[in-house]
């Protein structure tokens, strides 16, 4: 994770910081590779935490359970190592205490025991009772309890501040600005999801035709992404929009959707899911049945709108000015451009990564928009809401780089008519 931690260094150098804590699962997932099997409880509590001083020569420091050292052993035989300088631990519930206890009955490989012996030579200072009691012992020995430390976490700062009276800001636009920038692994990682999401899309496509259940191709397709290697979106790997109950709903328009498909009905395939922690976000539109001609005209203004915008990416270009339609010729031919919706947004390990001040999903961020930056994956969503002809959508993922923009998602762009 050396690309991440200069990352993040970098920022920090902007600030007047001493250092950032992170706890969020995904900033701990960004600066370390740690993933826990317990990430997936949601919890409200963070389970794990690292610590990255500013300055160059400071000592990265993984915190997590006692018990939990050997996920770290196991990341590292599965080929996922996690990184980090120095260990701190704390006991979580009674797993550690159990963990501890002495089994007459088991006995480790000597290979385990050297490996365990290897990461105890790491960790510094005692077991804390709980990790915001870790985190402060580690400023502390660090003396930074009076120097400005940065949090993604603002119930972990104000703990430790109770607690020791650090001085504290918050973090999160530091890491938001440093996870907008995509760095080689997290880019070999994105292209790999690129050719999943095609795929998935083509197995998608593949379900659909008259008489067939929406509910039986939502399960085939998340069968097929768990085969993937994706993590399907909870609930529903996909966003139906066969049916918005007469008017669009800013709600994912998740409309409950379980009779056979008829003829002339519209499905709107956004798939979406994880690969490996990154955001999978593709969207094509199929009509079932033979689509009349008014409706191939309607989406193949929509792709030229989307083809025109995605044509203004570059390094540089502001996000709300590339999304600009109204001197487009091809929205005149719709039959309500004002129900034309276009967002510009950074992805990664969240589908809205964008560099943007908090609070970043206001109307401010759409209408100011943020600067595009080489080493961003950017979304771009054309999806038409008119009512007379029915939606039209599509939206692709484009890396963009210094000398050129490539899209993740190869599979055609074309109205797919599904009989």
């Amino acid at each position: 994770m050396k690309g991440q931690i200069a990352a993040i260094r970098r920022r920090l150098a902007e600030t007047d910081a001493a250092g950032i804590v992170l706890t969020t699962v995904d900033n701990v997932a960004y600066s370390s590779g740690l993933n826990s099997v317990m990430d997936g409880w949601n919890l409200i509590e963070p389970i794990a935490a690292v610590f990255i001083p500013a300055k160059t020569e400071g000592r990265v420091t993984l915190f997590l359970p006692e018990a939990s050292l050997l996920a770290l052993v196991i990341a590292q035989r599965e080929g996922v190592p996690v990184a980090y300088d120095r260990l701190r631990t704390y006991d979580m519930l009674n797993f550690c205490e159990t963990a501890r206890a002495q089994d007459a009955h088991l006995s480790l490989p000597e290979d385990l025991i050297c490996e365990l012996g290897q990461l105890s030579a790491q960790v510094d200072g005692d077991c804390a009772a709980n990790i915001c009691s870790s985190i402060a012992s580690c400023l502390a020995n660090f003396d930074l309890t009076h120097e400005l430390i940065l949090f993604d976490d603002l119930r972990v700062a104000n703990e430790l501040s109770s607690q020791t009276g650090q001085a504290w800001a918050d973090g999160l636009d530091v890491m938001l600005a440093c996870r907008a920038i995509k760095q080689p692994d997290e880019i070999a990682l994105l292209r790999d999801s690129g050719r999943a999401a095609d795929r998935i899309m083509a197995h998608s496509v593949a379900q659909l035709g008259i008489g067939v259940r929406w509910s039986d191709v939502e399960r085939s397709v998340a069968q097929f992404m768990i085969e993937q290697d994706v993590d399907p979106l909870p609930g529903s790997p996909m966003l139906f929009g066969g049916a918005y109950d007469l008017v669009f709903r800013p709600d994912l328009f998740r409309t409950k959707y379980d009779t056979p498909f008829k003829s002339g009905e519209i499905a709107i395939l956004e798939t979406q899911g994880r690969y490996r922690g990154y955001w999978i976000d593709i969207n094509r539109t199929a009509h079932i049945g033979t689509a009349p001609q008014a409706y191939r005209d309607q989406h193949a203004a929509v792709r030229e709108i989307f083809d025109t915008i995605t044509a203004r990416l570059q390094p540089g270009a502001n996000t709300a000015e590339i999304c600009r339609t109204h001197n487009i010729p091809a929205l005149q031919r719709l039959a309500a451009p004002e129900k034309l919706l276009v967002v510009a947004h950074s992805i990664g390990r969240v589908p809205l990564e964008s560099p943007v001040p908090f609070p970043g999903t206001g109307l401010h961020a759409a209408r100011d928009g943020f600067r595009i930056e080489a080493g961003m994956a950017i979304s771009i969503d054309c999806l038409y809401f008119g009512s007379k002809l029915g939606p039209s959508h599509m939206e692709n993922v484009f890396l963009v780089t210094a000398d050129r923009v490539e899209s993740l998602y190869q599979y055609p762009l074309d109205l797919i008519e599904a009989t």
